[in-house]
């Protein structure tokens, strides 16, 4: 063969090489679920994360009609039944059928409550009674309490509020009750007891829980009279058959339920290739810290081999879903998630929307397309020029065997309206949730995953989210309709982080900050940032203060598609500048991508003092703010990535 002739085998090659090795990486496999993160009756209500205001709360309970009683004067629920005195006659019902009958005179019964076989009750004297109420009723004295307003029993245990509102609590043993004190909060006019928990109505209607098993235990707000999803002042609690119960003061029965659209959802996408397999994971959740993201990834790891850096979760950021991670400044009833919710229904739905994902794997096509939304504006700067990126991407996602089609869609923008009226105490998933079902009926697109992108300061242009969610599913129908990129090439993935040191502030500092925000009694702000500067103050003293401020930064590579996925709330010109960064390439940028522990600002929004770069950081309880060159040095490690 002539040097010629092997020169140009040789260019042929070399040529040739870089198309075989694509077309060999476009055998991908993809795979769809979605899983349910609505709460379940218990827990009973929810503090819904996303505002700090109004700081009494906004919770999920709403209370539902479902009969009247006559001149009832005690009410309590045992594990099956319901019990009220009515008319001087004491009766029993089933709750699922509200069939009332009588077992026996109601015999000077002041307070009454049960448990699985027994009844208790205090008299017009003090004296505690208790009786068995499969046959007959056959009252016993066991002993006396002073001044009962409420009583409940639990685990064989007798707590009893008082008028001044001090809670005691008496084994039941024998003939004598011992009782000692539990615990005080005023104007207790009911309690009841369930799941290791009393939970307690107050004469406002609040409702408040007590954690039995939490030796430093105090009483948490669950619950309280907003005028609009509860609307009606109660005189009783009780639970039975896991459902809690109200009754009013005109004697009619309520049933808690929780207020919600009933589709808050966690979607998973799976997408594979040679071996190597990457998740997606869009929550309808408000925030997530990095520890509870991460056990989720470490059982993902533990069963199916997928590495945490392959796993991208992104929070919606939606302000209408429950608590899921500590807001420590704002009002207790957030400071911490309830961990029924969080461990028994969040974190089971993310791992079983991964898990069905990765198993329901099958050959499919990707296509990738990019298009513009007009739902957001910046809500922080408003001269030009405005920074706002109006892209929206989406991924359509076509499986082989039958042409059915998975879309994933990325905006940058703010989950935040309507806050108004019932809508205000809805759990929802926003616009989002609004953009999945039309997709699913203007466009027969069943399986549908929403990724928020940068916008941390970016907010809704429609005070009407459903507006909005309608706008953006047109939105991301138009760039379904036009000719698509096919996605073609290996995945790849990493996941690193950028630890920016804390410069803290001198006891000294925080002592005056703390006085500045001092003797405003009911100012929001003011408020928080007392709460902060305790926070630190004890962090402090406990020589616990945080030295550093971790950012996670996840890229995965899927053919020609790069995303790269940034922790906290990342304003919109981190995801201008990134995809910058590769001119000719496509690359999509979201925010709240595995951690959501405050603001990611740029140098303008530090300097200038806006939300973003300042006050959210005591509302997010971090140690200090970024430095100003947080922006330029995160895009220089960004830059420097595959």
């Amino acid at each position: 063969m002539s040097t010629k002739h092997l020169l140009k085998v040789i260019f042929i090659i070399l040529y040739l090489t870089p198309v075989l090795t694509a077309d060999a990486q476009t055998n991908y496999k993809a795979g769809y679920a979605k899983a349910s993160i609505e709460p379940t009756l218990h827990p009973f209500s929810l503090a819904l994360a996303g505002y700090g205001a109004p700081p009494e709360g906004r919770f999920t309970l709403r209370w539902s009609k479902k009969e009247s009683l006559n001149k009832c004067t005690s009410f309590t629920g045992t594990e099956d039944n319901l019990f009220s005195i009515s008319n001087g006659e004491l009766l029993v019902a089933n709750p699922g059928k509200m069939l009332w009958r009588s077992v026996g005179k109601s015999e000077n019964i002041k307070l009454l409550t049960g448990d699985k076989k027994r009844l208790f009750a205090v008299d017009g004297t003090g004296q505690v009674l208790h009786s068995g109420f499969k046959k007959r009723l056959n009252w016993k004295k066991i002993g006396s309490v002073d001044n009962a307003e409420a009583i409940t029993i639990l685990d064989n245990i007798i707590y009893a509020a008082n008028k001044e509102g001090t809670v005691t609590y008496a084994a039941v043993k024998g003939e004598n009750l011992n009782w000692q004190r539990l615990s005080k909060l005023s104007g207790i006019q009911s309690l009841t007891g369930y799941r290791g928990c009393l939970y307690a109505l107050t004469v406002n209607n609040d409702l408040l829980k007590y954690d039995l098993k939490n030796k430093n235990s105090t009483w948490l707000k669950i619950a309280r009279y907003n005028g609009v999803s509860y609307d009606v002042d109660l005189r009783f609690i009780a639970i039975a058959k896991d459902v809690l119960y109200g009754l009013d003061d005109n004697n009619t029965i309520y049933e808690a339920r929780h207020q919600t659209t009933g589709d808050l959802s966690v979607t998973a996408l799976s997408i594979n290739s040679a071996q190597q397999t990457v998740v997606l994971v869009g929550a309808d959740l408000c925030g997530f810290d990095y520890d509870f993201i991460s056990s989720v990834k470490h059982e993902i790891f533990r069963k199916y081999h997928v590495p945490p850096s392959a796993i991208l979760i992104n929070a919606s950021h939606t302000h209408f879903a429950p608590v899921t991670q500590r807001w420590t400044t704002w009002g207790e009833h957030n400071q911490r998630p309830d961990s029924t919710y969080l461990y028994s229904i969040v974190k089971p739905a993310m791992v079983d929307a991964i898990e069905r994902a990765i198993r329901n794997m099958t050959p499919s096509e990707l296509y990738f397309g990019r298009g513009k939304t007009s739902i957001g504006a910046n809500r922080t700067f408003t001269r030009e020029p405005i920074p706002y990126d109006d892209d929206v991407d989406v991924v359509n996602v076509v499986r082989k065997r039958d042409g059915k089609k998975t879309v994933l869609f990325l905006a940058g923008c703010h989950p935040v309206f309507k806050n108004e009226g019932i809508e205000g105490f809805t759990i929802s998933p926003n616009y989002p949730g609004i953009t999945r079902s039309s997709l699913k009926k203007d466009a027969g697109i069943s399986g549908s995953l929403f990724i928020q992108g940068c916008g941390g300061d970016i907010n809704p242009v429609s005070t009407n989210h459903i507006n909005t969610g309608k706008n953006l599913a047109s939105d991301v129908r138009e760039v379904l309709n036009k000719p698509m990129q096919k996605l073609a090439g290996k995945i790849t993935f990493n996941l690193d982080s950028m630890n920016f040191p804390v410069k803290r502030w001198s006891r000294e500092e925080i002592i005056n900050f703390k006085q500045q925000n001092s003797n405003k009694s009911g100012e929001v702000f003011a408020e928080t940032n007392m709460r902060w500067a305790d926070l630190m103050l004890s962090l402090d003293i406990q020589n616990r203060m945080p030295v550093t401020m971790p950012v996670y930064i996840q890229t995965i590579n899927i053919g020609s598609w790069k995303l790269v996925g940034l922790s906290r709330e990342v304003v919109t010109e981190y995801s201008i500048g990134i995809k910058k960064l590769w001119p000719d390439k496509i690359v999509s940028v979201a925010g709240y991508c595995n951690d959501v522990s405050s603001y990611l600002p740029t140098e303008m929004h530090i300097k200038t003092g806006v939300y973003e770069g300042v006050e959210s950081f005591f509302w997010y309880a971090q140690p200090a703010l970024f430095p100003e060159s947080v922006y330029q040095k995160i895009l220089d490690k960004i830059s420097k990535q595959d």
